[in-house]
């Protein structure tokens, strides 16, 4: 359940989550598990952008899927979403349609609606004023309002131009470095007014990013941007993942915090850690955990559930998933091991991501900046 919301609540507003992505770019995490369900503070990833959303007093949110083991798995953790406080359903797509195919689908049972509706990536980490987004869309008379935030290097992102009122005048995705119109890129949460859903037309593979957005910014219509100057995280990459695991553990986002998170900055909630261990925080070690004496954890640092450090072992700003076993006077640091990896004794690794049931032979170093798929030796 949540608690009180930042502003006013919104039942008239519903919101469909794009997750329909491989994560391809996430791999070797994702071979297995996922890209919705990695785990971010010991919870599932979409899991926090759909608490995000309760918390704005948006309960009826549509997840859009492409069918297949992963949609299964997502439907699986969350169910009907009352254990959020939130009335979830699903939407399926036999093959991807894009951003502008899925919206159209999951809007296909909808009949005629009235009110605006909320579009979001289901990969973001972020503290969105939504409340906030949603009274700007409606005091300017918007029909399509796009969140934004400012980047360094804008030309991965789609990118925009905004005049003196803050309606956007260009967009432009990806464009070529140098080219970019601005460093404001699009933020990836979207308010449409109903009516937009006649511009896409059902059944057919097109992306908002490439046909509508575009057009609607060309044509001098009503889309205007909502700058965002908080928290914002595309988790796209291992590094991204790692990087937003560690800032959210040291309270960027409040919200995200594990419930009852201690002052100390270190929560053992349920976990064995024994005298003599060195752990400075802030840390969050899951339940089922155990830490040895003489091992050290060096936050930032995530342990999930059932995972044991050993004697003279060292963990330092690293994320661990659950069941991970690191051997006696093994060395790990800035790395992400996803569940059931074993580092063996004395082993060394630094800025290593490793899949599910990877192993790390007693005593060996794994190099910088190693990927290791699931199952089998680094």
């Amino acid at each position: 359940m949540f608690g009180t919301a930042p502003g006013p609540y919104h039942p008239e507003v519903r919101a469909i989550v794009l997750v329909g992505g491989e994560g391809t770019r996430l791999r070797p995490l994702t071979l297995r598990t996922p890209k919705p369900l990695a785990p971010m503070l010991n919870r599932p990833l979409l899991e926090h952008l759909l608490r995000h959303l309760g918390l704005h007093g948006i309960r009826s949110i549509t997840l859009a899927l492409t069918t297949g083991r992963s949609s299964d798995a997502v439907r699986d953790a969350f169910g009907d979403g009352a254990a959020l406080g939130l009335a979830l359903d699903y939407a399926y797509e036999q093959t991807p349609l894009g951003s502008g195919g899925a919206i159209a689908n999951a809007a296909a049972d909808w009949g005629e609606p009235r009110e605006p509706f909320l579009v979001c990536n289901g990969d973001l980490v972020t503290d969105l004023d939504v409340t906030a987004l949603v009274a700007s869309h409606r005091a300017r008379g918007a029909e399509l309002t796009i969140s934004l935030y400012k980047v360094p290097d804008p030309s991965r992102f789609g990118v925009v131009r905004l005049d003196a009122t803050g309606r956007i005048t260009r967009f432009v995705e990806k464009p070529p470095a140098g080219t970019e119109p601005s460093n404001l890129i699009n933020a990836g949460t979207w308010l449409f007014e109903p009516g937009l859903l006649r511009e896409l037309p059902p059944g057919r593979y097109q992306r908002v990013e490439e046909g509508l957005f575009p057009v609607l910014a060309g044509s001098g219509r009503g889309i205007y941007g909502f700058t965002h100057y908080g928290v914002w995280t595309d988790v796209g990459t291992p590094e991204a993942y790692r990087a937003v695991n560690l800032e959210l553990l040291g309270g960027s986002i409040p919200a995200c915090l594990p419930a009852g998170w201690p002052r100390s900055g270190v929560m053992t909630a349920g976990a064995h850690v024994e005298a003599g261990t060195h752990v400075s925080a802030p840390a969050l070690i899951g339940a089922g955990s155990v830490v040895r004496a003489g091992a050290t954890l060096g936050g930032p640092v995530v342990l999930g559930e059932r995972c044991t450090i050993e004697a003279q072992a060292s963990v330092t700003t690293s994320v661990l998933w659950d069941g991970v076993t690191v051997g006696r006077g093994a060395v790990v640091r800035d790395c992400v091991l996803a569940s059931g990896v074993v580092i063996g004794a004395d082993a060394t690794v630094e800025d290593v991501v490793l899949g599910h049931d990877a192993r790390v032979p007693a005593g060996a170093r794994v190099a910088p900046g190693a990927l290791a798929a699931s199952t089998g030796s680094a």
